[in-house]
């Protein structure tokens, strides 16, 4: 893990080395030769999704219409960020308005040991996947089934709770599934230099055709850039004609090794931070504001790093070098801190519960919580209808 700030001392940045001018073309052709050569694959591969698309499209394929109003909650990445903030969003709304739901979403990282495997409060994310291990501490009833099918995972669920919502984890534009309403996830990576670069030369799974299929596009970014989010939304979305809403988020408590508690038990702690390369934007702003002081170190490291025994030992040794006497990091962050258990030596690992915050809005003048109703109405209407 690499060392960022520091409270004994500023680190300026490095210069770069001076390096040789006729080094720096041949370097620079070979990206581009690079980039060029993943072209034709990427095509090939957006190719084939959208046949695949066609296919089921034309009843050619087995297509499910899970049982219940459907919502499907996702990405054009498997890495996109905000899932799990408005997953946790619908099933609050749900849990408040008396609306029965459930969530039904693929493995990810995890390894269950049986198919599909439910996820409780407390589930170990080694078998339930970082992702859903997060949500079942927002829907703590356990109404969340995760299985690489997600055909068997949203009828499974929709026999074993019977919810009135059916919530569809990372499922945009998948051609197997029938639902209701489609809210696609966008991020400011995806409106810029990562927008319609499909796998393999960028991290898209699905060509921009399938936003065409979105009920709406919420645009997930920290608080400091959401601004810029929403100009570039403006320009790249405004073809597709549907509503589009900025979503961000803030501290809305904080959670220790014993449960939730406010900042004053985090008041006059030293602390130093462990976050993902994707938090830079807002989390060291918004934690510093909130403590009423900077940490003693922050450390950055790649959103899916698996900590090893050697990052444990290390982050122990700098706490007690820098006489810091908690970790403060990311929900996502804490379940993978929490595991290094006897080799941090006691040292307390404290976390955040977010709130989702719906920022200002595209192409409709309704905020997200007036659209959602009203559109969530219309499906229950409909389907009685039918």
């Amino acid at each position: 893990m690499a060392n960022r700030r520091t409270s004994r001392r500023r680190e300026r940045p490095s210069r770069p080395s001076p390096v040789p001018s006729g080094s720096r073309p041949p370097r620079e052709l070979g990206r581009r030769l690079l980039a060029a050569a993943l072209v034709l694959p990427a095509g090939l591969y957006s190719l084939y999704r959208r046949i695949e698309a066609k296919f089921f499209s034309l009843g050619l394929g087995r297509v499910c219409r899970p049982a219940a109003a459907t919502a499907v909650v996702g990405g054009m990445s498997p890495d996109c960020r905000g899932r799990v903030l408005l997953t946790a969003w619908l099933l609050g709304w749900a849990n408040a308005r008396g609306v029965g739901a459930a969530v039904a979403g693929p493995v990810g990282d995890g390894h269950p040991p049986a198919l599909p495997f439910q996820v409780m409060p407390g589930a170990n994310p080694n078998e339930a996947g970082i992702e859903a291990a997060l949500l079942a501490r927002y829907a703590p009833s356990g109404r969340f089934l995760v299985d690489p099918d997600l055909r068997r995972a949203a009828v499974s669920a929709v026999r074993a709770f019977g919810p009135r919502l059916l919530v569809l984890q990372d499922a945009l534009g998948e051609p197997r599934l029938r639902r209701d309403v489609e809210l696609a996830i966008l991020t400011l990576d995806d409106l810029g230099p990562g927008w319609n670069r499909v796998f393999p030369a960028g991290s898209w799974r699905r060509g921009a055709r399938v936003l065409a299929q979105a009920s709406a596009f919420c645009i997930h970014a920290g608080p400091l850039t959401l601004e810029a989010a929403m100009q570039a939304a403006a320009k790249r979305l405004a073809v597709y004609g549907k509503p589009v809403f900025g979503m961000t988020f803030d501290i809305w408590r904080w959670r220790g090794p014993d449960g939730p508690a406010g900042a004053a038990a985090l008041a006059g702690r030293p602390y130093i931070t462990v976050l993902g390369e994707s938090d830079r934007d807002s989390l060291p702003q918004m934690i510093g504001s909130q403590l009423g002081a900077a940490p003693r170190m922050a450390f950055f490291v790649h959103d899916r790093h698996r900590f090893t025994r050697q990052d444990f030992e290390q982050l122990q040794a700098d706490a007690v070098r820098l006489r810091a006497e908690v970790v403060i990091t990311s929900p996502r962050f804490a379940l993978k801190l929490r595991q290094g258990g006897p080799r941090l030596d006691g040292l307390p690992v404290w976390t955040y519960d977010p709130e989702v915050v719906f920022g200002p809005t595209l192409f409709t003048d309704q905020p997200f919580l007036a659209w959602w109703e009203d559109h969530f109405g219309a499906i229950l209407e409909k389907r009685l209808t039918e």
